[in-house]
């Protein structure tokens, strides 16, 4: 079992964006300390869901302020991204960091973000991404960056960076639904699930089916990594008391769930989770309380999901920066190693 971070870096009500991020910045440095393995950022576009637009920003000023922790998005957008543009973010991050840069790949989950960058629909953006992926592979394989394609086109463009982790970091791809997991096994990315706990285990099942019948395939785009990781994202407040776990708790979730609806709600579309904080049907429930009762949620929604990998929500909403850092603290010291 390991131990990461996740974190949207919502728009702050009643905090500039400058103390926002100076609390992340301090969580990380938390975080390092503490022994976890990973604190991974989103990358969103017009939304109060997130002030992070362009993570390298964010992920170069952690890693100059923490020397263990692994550092990554989940997920670079790559439809957004100029593809030689990204690969040179990646390798002067992974430089940066020493080689703990963790990089998570994908479309962007929100059609409606995807029209800031003038695509109007989701094969286009199905396109792009396959595109940027395919330049990044070539950029990292060879000294001199040609590449043809129906979006971008390079020609001889001499690379003078690679990354320090080789070939490449390691690989994310969050997902959702049986075929992208069958894509993301066979492939050996490690993946994240933001879904009803008790849908996790068969599709974590049916990764590791996949994974195990395709993991010595030549081509796989992980193949640099042994064991792919599992994770689980887990909202969480833990307090010296119930009644203070459960009233921060339940305010900060209100927050954070208006925001991940902002969008969809805006231009009068469905909800695409849902959200109630102690339903179990609930795309991300909450677990509040004090060290010792939150440890016996969180194992009993580990042993659920089956999960390997643990991305505690820490700080969201409007949660108080010293109520997010008395949760990293006293879920390292307190439930961290007595879980399983």
């Amino acid at each position: 079992m390991k131990f990461g971070i996740f974190d949207w870096i919502e728009a702050p009500a009643n905090r500039t964006a400058a103390e926002l991020y100076a609390h992340k910045l301090e969580l990380a440095q938390a975080a390092d300390k503490a022994g976890f393995h990973a604190y991974l950022v989103a990358e969103h576009q017009g939304t109060p869901l997130s002030i992070n637009a362009q993570p390298s920003v964010l992920l170069s000023a952690m890693i100059q302020r923490t020397t263990r922790l692994r550092l990554g998005a989940l997920t670079f957008c790559l439809p957004w991204y100029n593809p030689y543009r990204l690969y040179n973010e990646v390798c002067m991050l992974d430089q940066l960091s020493r080689g703990r840069l963790e990089m998570g790949v994908g479309r962007g989950v929100s059609p409606i973000e995807s029209l800031v960058f003038g695509m109007q629909n989701i094969e286009q953006s199905r396109e792009r991404y396959r595109e940027t992926l395919e330049v990044f592979f070539e950029a990292c394989r060879e000294r001199v960056l040609n590449y043809q394609g129906k979006y971008f086109q390079y020609r001889d463009v001499e690379l003078y960076n690679k990354p320090l982790q080789q070939p490449y970091p390691p690989l994310w791809f969050p997902s959702s639904n049986r075929d992208s997991i069958e894509f993301t096994a066979s492939h050996g990315y490690h993946t994240a699930l933001l879904m009803r706990p008790v849908d996790c285990k068969p599709l974590f099942d049916h990764y590791r089916e996949t994974w195990e019948r395709h993991r010595n395939d030549p081509g796989r785009h992980n193949a640099h990594v042994a064991k792919p990781r599992l994770a689980k994202t887990q909202h969480m407040v833990i307090a010296e008391t119930e009644e203070e776990a459960r009233r921060l708790g339940v305010e900060a979730y209100a927050t954070w769930a208006s925001h991940i609806h902002h969008l969809t709600r805006k231009h009068g579309r469905p909800d695409v989770h849902r959200t109630d904080p102690f339903d179990p049907d609930s795309a991300q429930p909450l677990i509040v309380g004090t060290p010792r009762t939150a440890l016996e949620k969180i194992q009993a929604m580990l042993d659920l999901t089956t999960a390997n990998y643990l991305l505690c929500i820490f700080s969201f909403g409007d949660l108080a920066p010293e109520h997010a850092m008395r949760s990293l603290e006293l879920f390292s010291k307190e439930v961290m190693p007595s879980l399983k």
